[in-house]
């Protein structure tokens, strides 16, 4: 795999992070429909834009900003599972968490 060939276009995966469970379904290389798997949002889905960097192969940091202004980085090791998050609320709040990824369709 090229550093460059972003392989979830069509795909749909799971992120977990311990009480947050998403659904990453990567429409495009530049847009992708987010839903909540779990919690008091199960259900909710938005679609947003998304810009992609890749950093080696099966590694990119995907970045998008939400409707209520909630901006959120993620680094997706697609090769070893892992995703790492950081995310600012629209009040300030910055939160931090890794967890698991996988491919679910």
């Amino acid at each position: 795999m090229s550093a460059t060939h972003f392989p979830t276009v069509g795909h749909v995966y799971e992120t977990h992070f311990g009480s947050w469970l998403f659904h990453l379904h990567f429409k495009s290389e530049i847009v992708m429909t987010l839903t909540n798997a779990e919690g008091p949002f199960k259900g909710t889905s938005e679609t947003v834009q998304i810009s992609v960097t890749p950093i080696r192969p099966g590694v990119f940091m995907i970045c998008w900003q939400e409707a209520d202004k909630t901006t959120v980085v993620h680094i997706d090791d697609f090769e070893n599972g892992i995703v790492h998050t950081r995310v600012t609320e629209p009040n300030g709040v910055f939160i931090h968490k890794s967890g698991t990824l996988k491919e679910v369709q």
